[in-house]
């Protein structure tokens, strides 16, 4: 069985409804604003839609003008406007192009006109008929205008009276009844909807630029709802069939390293008790495959006319290319630059921390400092690139040789030092005795060559008793100078632990 066989159907446009309804009725009205509803939320929308609303609205009802005022600052003496839309009947009732009515500013001076503006800004409607009006400020603007009567609806987008709707009739003293207000307080309603589309349109591009420069993505978290929003190519590294999710707080928590989430709360609750103005922190979060990547925070706090927080909200700039030159830097800044090993400078802030601890809990700490031998030699006939190998080599050697905690670094030239702590001399001498048997037992190829070659190593520990650093390793060079003398390739151990 076809429906169509017992079910007659008719289909049609919304645009062509109504169109043959009285001018002036409700009826028309209602149709001209339906009309227009669908072009101001998603087919022309701002500003195209407006001036075809304004137009449908002044043939629906017949007044003489249409215009919408946009409230550009109120001060509590002075209002600044622009008269943005207009539509009228005929020529000789257009207003908009008048210098008098291009971005206003008018003194608020009188208690009527300040009245009219504080209705307005409750959201309030108002509708006059010159005849009744008091002699001030209203009936002079009205007369000078020719208006017999006067309808105006606020605009609120957000709250806030964002300007004005107007109804002006030359013609007529029209007595606006309660249906046709509300119906017109509708239209108001779509030309705020339109603004506040426009206002995102913008904003969406605004963010389209910031994030193919910054490589960004928005989030936010409502305080009322407890939500968190955020855009899904923050954490999905597939791209997704919705562009925004909304977690729990918890949820969105679980996407962040578990170490930087007490902090970042403790940040967040910071800014919130401070006075910045905007947020900044430093994040590691997990995407859905599981991997990690930096991220900053940027945002900044909404509150409410309670004083009470909103909202907070604000982008997150994929940082990981500037955390990997911020590690680059610290590693450059502790490390020397040919072997990887710490630099003579971090050395010495080694060896006090090392040696404090020593004295303070009475433990034993051994130092090794050591060359190569005839290094100078091999560099000389070698050349340098030679000579860099084998310091490259070198040091990898000795950091295989201790644990990790212990300190191997690069004083200068061929001279390495390393720090032992906790370690007694035959601990110690063990170390050494391994690194003199890695270096001497298997030759350093650079570049396709052998070289063959021997180390020099002076050992001293301490025990725990109160030394200048400088005194133990002063030590340890003289018992390296004395296992020169005695042949080389060998370890030479310091005859005393240096005290005071």
């Amino acid at each position: 069985m076809v429906f169509w066989d017992y079910m007659p159907m008719q289909t049609g446009t919304f645009n062509s409804l109504g169109g043959d309804y009285e001018e002036g009725t409700k009826a028309s009205l209602l149709s001209a604003i339906a009309r227009n509803a669908e072009e101001l939320t998603s087919g022309k929308g701002w500003p195209d839609g407006v001036n075809d609303l304004l137009e449908t609205l002044g043939r629906a009802t017949g007044v003489s003008r249409v215009w919408i005022f946009q409230t550009v600052s109120v001060t509590p003496t002075h209002i600044t406007q622009n008269y943005t839309f207009e539509w009228a009947a005929a020529p000789e009732y257009a207003q908009l192009g008048m210098s008098m009515f291009n971005m206003f500013t008018n003194a608020i001076d009188q208690n009527e006109y300040r009245e009219l503006i504080r209705s307005r800004q409750r959201g309030e409607w108002q509708k006059t008929m010159t005849r009744d009006l008091e002699p001030g400020y209203l009936l002079d603007s009205q007369t000078i205008q020719n208006i017999k009567s006067m309808l105006t609806i606020p605009i609120m987008v957000d709250e806030e009276w964002w300007g004005t709707l107007g109804f002006d009739d030359c013609e007529r003293e029209y007595d606006w009844d309660d249906v046709e207000i509300a119906l017109l307080r509708t239209a108001a309603y779509l030309i705020s909807n339109a603004v506040l589309r426009d206002r995102l349109s913008a904003k969406r591009k605004q963010f389209q630029i910031l994030r193919g420069i910054t490589d960004s993505a928005a989030w936010s978290y409502d305080f009322r709802t407890g939500q968190v929003w955020l855009a899904a190519e923050l954490i999905h590294t597939v791209p997704m069939p919705v562009e925004n999710l909304n977690l729990s707080l918890r949820g969105g928590l679980r996407h962040i390293h578990p170490e930087d989430r007490r902090p970042l709360l403790r940040a967040v609750r910071a800014y919130m008790d401070g006075d910045k103005e905007v947020f900044r922190y430093d994040v590691r979060l997990f995407t859905d495959c599981g991997d990690q990547r930096w991220v900053e925070l940027i945002g900044n706090l909404s509150r409410g006319r309670s004083g009470r927080p909103e909202q907070f909200a604000g982008i997150a700039v994929d940082i990981r290319a500037r955390k990997q030159e911020e590690e680059r830097l610290r590693v450059e800044a502790v490390t020397d630059p040919l072997t990887g090993v710490l630099n003579r400078r971090v050395f010495w802030r080694e060896l006090q921390s090392r040696l404090d601890r020593s004295i303070g809990y009475r433990e034993p700490l051994a130092l090794l400092i050591l060359d190569i031998d005839r290094f100078k030699t091999l560099n000389d006939t070698h050349g340098h690139v030679a000579g860099d190998g084998v310091l490259r080599q070198f040091a990898a050697r000795c950091m295989k040789a201790v644990r990790a905690g212990d300190v191997v670094a690069r004083l200068g030239g061929d001279e390495f030092v390393i720090l032992l702590p906790g370690e007694r001399c035959p601990s110690a001498r063990v170390v050494a005795e391994r690194i003199l048997k890695s270096v001497a037992e298997e030759p350093f190829t650079v570049d396709g060559r052998d070289f063959q070659v021997t180390a020099s190593i002076g050992l001293c520990v301490h025990d725990g008793s109160p030394v200048a650093p400088a005194r133990i390793l002063d030590a340890a060079d003289a018992a390296l100078y004395r296992a020169k003398r005695g042949g080389r390739n060998r370890l030479a151990e310091a005859d005393d632990c240096p005290v005071g």
